[in-house]
């Protein structure tokens, strides 16, 4: 039998482990779910790939589309006409680093642009903004860096999926200074060269050359992570 747990909004979770094998048993059990919910706004249920069967029952019983990841999508059905469904995963969150080591700027070219760009890109699942740091240079250009400072924040509409994006640039410190491109299948090159040379470029779009401008010009205009009590684990805290 479905199992369900109600959530601070008034709405009803159904508990995933517990639904049944086969898709008579859950079409019934699910229909007697709607039944007793009535009184709820939102009905909420997760179906995992193994029983990708389960969703055109729920298409028809008026569920819909909410997210989904690489192990589950989010179903829901609105119980009443004027619910408002919150949105999600509307933003993906990339970090890029100013590097700069002995007078030089750490630069990137990938296969897809002619110009320098800073080195970076996407946060994982579960990855703080320091970690994604760390580990995108270091895949790009095989340097060690330490995270110092976010200085500047980028939102662009209409990115990667349709969904807009969130760019946070950040300066860390060089640990070490060797080259070696460990992604070569999407970075063409990684070096060091003066920061006149990068701004000088023409094939470096205005935005790249803007913060590292500011970076360099602008040495105290920087947010610094704050150790402080927080409410929400794993979160990080820049002012």
């Amino acid at each position: 039998m479905l199992k369900t747990r109600n959530d601070r909004y008034d709405g009803v979770i159904v508990d995933n482990q517990t639904l049944p094998v086969n898709s008579d048993a859950f079409k019934r059990e699910i229909k007697q779910l709607i039944e007793s919910s009535g009184n709820k706004k939102i009905i909420w249920i997760s179906i995992p790939p193994h029983q990708a069967d389960f969703i055109p029952i729920l298409i028809k019983l008026g569920f819909e589309f909410h997210h989904c990841d690489d192990q589950n999508l989010m179903l829901l059905k609105r119980m009443k006409p004027d619910v408002v469904v919150p949105t999600t995963k509307n933003y993906i969150v990339g970090v890029g680093a100013i590097v700069v080591c002995d007078g030089e700027l750490l630069v990137i070219k990938d296969r897809f642009y002619p110009g320098y760009k800073l080195p970076g890109g996407h946060i994982e699942r579960g990855e703080s903004i320091k970690e994604a740091l760390r580990r995108e240079v270091f895949e790009e250009t095989g340097v060690h860096i330490e995270f110092e400072s976010i200085v500047n924040l980028g939102h662009f509409q209409n990115g990667q999926f349709g969904e807009s994006n969130l760019y946070i640039v950040c300066t860390a410190r060089a640990k070490s200074k060797e080259i070696s491109v460990m992604d070569a299948s999407e970075i063409a090159e990684a070096k060091w060269i003066s920061p006149e040379e990068f701004l000088g470029s023409e094939e470096v779009n205005t935005y790249n050359k803007s913060v590292v401008e500011a970076a360099i010009n602008n040495g105290e205009l920087k947010l610094t992570e704050q150790k402080i009590e927080l409410r929400v684990a794993s979160g990080e805290v820049f002012f």
